[in-house]
Order: structure tokens, then C-alpha cells, then sequence
């Protein structure tokens, strides 16, 4: 590449870039392609930019300069990916785009201006939890690693942080977020007392070990109480007036055996849901939910009875509030997950039938998200069979 400098006005530089020849898209015939870039300053600086650039060119990395921001190229990469990933990841994905990083500043710089510094700042500066922070690097380094790929951007500015995000390690959560049977029996026994659709919602959620999507997606027709089974077979990937829902996790479908207490919660909650509908079948927009919309849940003009549940704001309403009437340790929701798990653990049950119960894809990964448990277990397992080695 060849380059060469021109003075447009005092302080005011052209720099010329010869980029060699290309053919024309019509003719086919090879013409000069240029690329003219302005410089301010002195002579001396602009041609410190000039020799900057052509060592750029003769090593591979320049880069052909550009006004797009982070903001715009994260939307348009997003959308391409939609074809090659599961649709619950493109939602994830879009929807922390939308309503997080493309809302604050770093979204307004320049890509090829973006610096390491300045995602470190926004990490700092973002208010959510360690978990989600989590993502929100991952979409950053994914989106910036194909502009690098697509020769938007010479460097992945994310891909070397002081302030990188880290999230807890998923035994140390699982020790942290799991009730005891007391706390859990606690915690229940005020869910009863809120109405009959969370008493059936939390009882499911500790005795299946179900996900928060996956109870958000449950239907009446994968639920038998005749046989005290429900299915797992899809997963709430977004609410509102036009839900999408998705497959689970693993792409798996998974069959559950509730307890009998459970059951007649929920067979109470159908009862009384079949009322709610009976007496507002105008209105009430029917897609055949375990759990959905009452009109406690109804609070914006778009809202109404039959809808999806808000999963998102259950810990910040109804369920941080069902923990502070219970008196019991704060847990996140997930945490109710971990108590499932860890309760039957400590019950004696054997790791492969809770890692099916919960949809783990592998035994390996419920051994390793539970190992704690396990020593209690061994300690157990060894008294047990001294008693029958040794009468």
C-alpha cells in the first residue's frame, strides 16, 4: 500500500491510501481504489498518521475507518447469529442488548475507537448481578471477535481486561442458595397462605427442581395428577401478549413424579384457575399454562389475565416478599433449584436419579454442582455398612 499527504486548509491534512485495484462491479474493468482520511494538526503529526496507517496495511491490520458505534454493530450482529443459536439465546442475547448495553454510554463510541478501559468502566458502572455480568462479556467479546474477523476493527477490545466479569463458581452458589428442610418447610407454609397459584408455584419449583423458564412454560396437558407426573418439554423464553416459547435447556424433554402434597396443590390451583377463566372468558387469554397472569399480576395496559408470568420480577416482588413474611434466609430463585437437589441428596438418593430430575445433560456436572453434599453422604454410606459388616 501506498500513501501520500495533502493540506486541505492550516491544520487540516487529506491523507490518500492507495489500496490497489479492484474490479468494477458492472464493467468488470480494474480501477484505482482510494481511501482518503482526514488528519488535524501539524504537518508532522499527519504524517506520523499516514506511516501509522501504511504499517497497519503492510503487517494486516489496517482497517478501513468507520462511523459505526458499538450500539449499531451489536444490533446488527445479534440478528445474524439468530440462524445459529438456540432461540432462547438469541432472546438472552437481544434483550441485554436492547435494554442494557445499547442504554448506556460505551454504546455510543465509535467501534474503532473503543477501548479496554472504557468496557471495564462500563462492567463497574453496571447494575446487575455477577451472574448476568457475566453475559453481558460474553456478548461483548463474541460481537467485538467477529468485527475483528470482518475487518471492521483491527483489536477485540474485550478480549484482555484488568475488570473482566466473574462468576460465582456453581458449587459455591449451590452451598450459598439452598434452603434446610426447616427453612424450606418455613418458606412454604406462607406461600399457602398467598393464594392458591403460588402455593402450587413454589411447591412445584422446590419438589421438582424445575428451572424458571421451565415452570413459565408448563401446561395443563403435560401435567397428568391422575399419576402425579408432569413433563418438561419446553421453556418461557419471553412473555408478554405474544409469548415464545422454546426448548428446554438441553434441547431434552424430561418426565417428573411429584409428591402427593404437591399434587393437590396443584389440582387446587387448577380447580380455582378454571373458575378465574369461567368468570372472565372475554378477557382471558388462554395458552393452556400451569401458571399465568391473575389479575393481581395484571399492572400495565398490555397485561392481561392468562398472559405469561413476569419470571423476571419474582424476585424482586411477590417471592423476596414471601421470604421476608417466612423469616427464612435469602436465597435467589434459582436457589430453589439447589435445595431441591441438595435435599434429596442428603435424603439418600442416588446422584444419577437427581441429575434426571433436574435435566442435567450429564451426571459429571451434577457431582460437580453438588459436591458438598457429598462427604455427609460417604460419612453415612461407611456407618452403614460397618453396622453390617460388624454386626
Amino acid at each position: 500500500m501506498h500513501g501520500s499527504l495533502k493540506q486541505r486548509y492550516k491544520g487540516s491534512w487529506s491523507i490518500i491510501l492507495d489500496l490497489g485495484y479492484e474490479p468494477h462491479p458492472v464493467t468488470g474493468t480494474l480501477r484505482r481504489r482510494q481511501k482518503w482520511i482526514t488528519a488535524r494538526g501539524t504537518r508532522k503529526k499527519a504524517e506520523k498518521t499516514l506511516n501509522d496507517l501504511l504499517h497497519a496495511a503492510n503487517h494486516g491490520m489496517f482497517v478501513e475507518p468507520s462511523k459505526m458505534t458499538l450500539g449499531t454493530w451489536l444490533t446488527e450482529w445479534v440478528d445474524a447469529i439468530k440462524p445459529r443459536v438456540r432461540a432462547s439465546t438469541y432472546v438472552r442475547y437481544k434483550g441485554i442488548i436492547d435494554n442494557t448495553i445499547r442504554k448506556a454510554p460505551v454504546s455510543n463510541i465509535l467501534l474503532q475507537r473503543l477501548r479496554g478501559s472504557q468496557i471495564e468502566n462500563y462492567y463497574a458502572n453496571a447494575s446487575v448481578s455477577a451472574a448476568t455480568l457475566t453475559l453481558h462479556h460474553a456478548i461483548l467479546h463474541r460481537a467485538l471477535r467477529k468485527a475483528v474477523k470482518d475487518g471492521l476493527v483491527a483489536t477485540n477490545a474485550a478480549a484482555d481486561l484488568d475488570g473482566k466479569p466473574r462468576r460465582e463458581r456453581a458449587p459455591e452458589d449451590a452451598r450459598q442458595h439452598a434452603w434446610t428442610a426447616a427453612e424450606a418447610n418455613g418458606f412454604l407454609k406462607v406461600a399457602k397462605t398467598a393464594g392458591t397459584q403460588p402455593a402450587a408455584f413454589y411447591a412445584l419449583a422446590l419438589d421438582s427442581g424445575a428451572r424458571k423458564g421451565e415452570l413459565g412454560g408448563l401446561r395443563w396437558s403435560e401435567v397428568d395428577l391422575d399419576s402425579n407426573k408432569i413433563r418438561i418439554v419446553q421453556q418461557l423464553l419471553k412473555p408478554g401478549p405474544n409469548p415464545t416459547f422454546g426448548p428446554t435447556k438441553t434441547g431434552k424433554a424430561r418426565t417428573i413424579t411429584l409428591g402427593s402434597e404437591t399434587v393437590d396443590l396443584l389440582r387446587t390451583h387448577k380447580k380455582e384457575q378454571a373458575e378465574l377463566k369461567m368468570r372472565n372468558r372475554t378477557v382471558y387469554h388462554d395458552f393452556g399454562l400451569v401458571f399465568a397472569k391473575e389479575w393481581v399480576d395484571v399492572r400495565k395496559r398490555k397485561e392481561t389475565l392468562g398472559q405469561p408470568l413476569q419470571l423476571n420480577n419474582l424476585g424482586q416482588r411477590q417471592y423476596a416478599k414471601l421470604i421476608a413474611q417466612a423469616g427464612v434466609r435469602k436465597i435467589k430463585f434459582h436457589g430453589l433449584r439447589h435445595t431441591c437437589a441438595t435435599l434429596l441428596l442428603q435424603a439418600g438418593q442416588p446422584v444419577h436419579v437427581v441429575a434426571q430430575r433436574l435435566g442435567h445433560s450429564k451426571v459429571e456436572m451434577t457431582l460437580n454442582i453438588y459436591a458438598h453434599v457429598l462427604p455427609d453422604m460417604q460419612q453415612d454410606a461407611a456407618a452403614k455398612l460397618g453396622a453390617m459388616l460388624h454386626g
